[in-house]
């Protein structure tokens, strides 16, 4: 067997995923004060107790880590209209999809989602020569992950449960 050249490669990395679009704008908006929701309430209730100081570390976090959902929801196609079911058909007959594909959905971008605001404090502390988690909001990234992974989970199962299908 030959080995293909790294052109067949990149046509595969570059043209096996879903399409590169956002159809249900609405669940993008959602899911983005979700999370953002999520980072200045872990900071506002429990990391800082009521400390309104950090309000605004708490904001960047939150948009950040919304920027990193948006990146892997996009090549996920976690916005895509299909991801209501998973990307199964619902009416193939095999129900494969329905509610708990699209939590497993939301589960496999929000894993994603996680590697890739790791990878970004990463590299903030190698660039700034410092320890991860000791400036702005990557002190909250343990609790972002652990209750992240629950809320997207559960909130995108619960959009497919009560999702019309036409």
């Amino acid at each position: 067997t030959t080995t293909p050249p790294p052109s067949a490669l990149w046509a595969t990395l570059t043209n096996s995923g879903p399409p590169l679009r956002i159809d249900d704008a609405q669940v993008l908006l959602y899911d983005v004060f979700l999370l953002v929701n999520l980072s200045v309430s872990i900071s506002f209730l429990v990391t800082h107790r009521m400390n309104v100081a950090y309000l605004p570390a708490a904001l960047n976090e939150g948009t950040l880590l919304s920027i990193c959902w948006i990146i892997a929801g996009l090549a996920n196609g976690s916005f895509l209209y299909s991801a209501v079911d998973g990307h199964y058909d619902p009416y193939d007959g095999k129900n494969e999809g329905g509610p708990k594909a699209a939590g497993l959905l939301a589960l496999s971008t929000f894993v994603s989602t996680c590697s890739l605001r790791i990878i970004m404090a990463l590299g903030a502390a190698v660039m700034q020569h410092r320890m991860v988690g000791i400036v702005g909001g990557e002190e909250l990234m343990p609790l972002e992950i652990l209750f992240g992974l629950v809320l997207m989970s559960v909130w995108r199962f619960f959009h497919s449960a009560n999702t019309l299908r036409m």
